[in-house]
């Protein structure tokens, strides 16, 4: 038998093996994949291999192709950090800025509540004021020429000590709720309550008409009085509302009072013109809806009235004339 390996034709030249260049080409493609798995480790946040990745950068540690995108890798992954590291500061600064936010906006939730709280209690003049110039509104005391309107429950006193308290509140409410919608209506505004009374105040650029929407009003109040009389006769008895009516210049505007613990403020409208409406309103008896002399010669044109004399006043020097608006006659 003849020998193989002397039978064997002779490789024809460029086939022959270079063990040497096969080698290197396995061990640079098991470094590859060494990179490979590095960098994916890497990406997955595992940055403690960031060390073995920085290994294969030193010079003559690995093939050179090796290094080369090792150090491409290694200044891709400080950029990655970087930009990592700038968002984690960015996302910090914006937690920070939506927590003062958030404090922000309870504090402006608190004040909304406060002021609906508050809009219970102020007029509605000082919130128009208020809404007109936020910054500065003018509270100061000044001249004006306005209608104002007492009415008070005839016989409250006696009531308040012969029925039950709590029914004596339901009473007041019931009645001076209704006549809410009567005065808005009217352009009037509640500037002051005092237990069985109200004290309201009517503007308006022409003075005529102040003083119609003053006198408009107070009708509307009585009827719904009736009405309430007729429809609720379990409150207990009819009750009589007295009203008295003035009009003229007087000064409108807060008042100030300074205390030891503290200023109160009130928003009124003071002078003779008011002075006299509570007089008159005083001594307004069985549902009668008074007025002054300057009120009547404003409005009577436009509602009937009938005189009843002169009268004179606590505290005020001269008699004044009064008027009585009449109910016997449609508007």
């Amino acid at each position: 038998m003849e020998n193989f390996l002397t039978n064997t034709p002779p490789m024809r030249p460029g086939l022959a093996i270079d063990r040497g260049s096969l080698m290197d080409d396995v061990e640079l493609t098991a470094s590859i994949g060494h990179l490979v798995e590095l960098t994916r480790r890497i990406s997955k946040g595992k940055y403690d291999e960031a060390d073995k990745l920085f290994e294969l950068t030193k010079e003559g540690t690995c093939n050179p192709i090796i290094t080369e995108l090792a150090e491409a890798f290694g200044m891709m992954m400080v950029q990655v950090e970087g930009r990592e590291f700038r968002l984690e500061g960015m996302i910090q600064e914006l937690e920070a800025r939506n927590r003062e936010l958030q404090a922000i906006l309870e504090k402006v939730r608190l004040m909304q509540r406060v002021q609906d709280h508050l809009s219970k209690f102020v007029s509605g003049t000082v919130k128009k004021m208020i809404e007109a110039n936020p910054e500065n509104p003018d509270f100061e005391m000044h001249n004006e020429d306005v209608t104002i309107l007492f009415l008070d429950i005839a016989g409250y006193s006696r009531m308040s000590e012969q029925i039950d308290q709590k029914k004596v509140n339901y009473m007041v409410e019931t009645y001076f709720s209704s006549f809410l919608d009567i005065i808005l209506e009217n352009r009037g505004d509640i500037n002051e309550t005092a237990g069985d009374g109200l004290m309201i105040l009517f503007r308006d650029p022409d003075l005529v008409n102040h003083a119609v929407n003053a006198v408009k009003a107070a009708r509307g109040i009585q009827r719904q009085a009736a009405l309430i009389n007729r429809t609720l006769p379990g409150l207990g008895e009819p009750v009589t509302i007295n009203i008295g009516i003035n009009s003229g210049a007087c000064s409108v505007g807060s008042a100030r009072f300074e205390g030891i613990t503290g200023t109160r403020w009130t928003f009124t409208a003071s002078g003779s013109i008011t002075n006299v409406a509570a007089r008159i309103a005083a001594i307004a008896a069985n549902g009668d809806t008074l007025m002054g002399h300057p009120t009547c010669l404003r409005v009577q044109d436009h509602f009937p009235i009938e005189s009843i004399g002169q009268h004179k006043f606590k505290n005020i020097a001269e008699p004044r004339h009064v008027y009585r608006l009449r109910h016997d006659e449609p508007d």
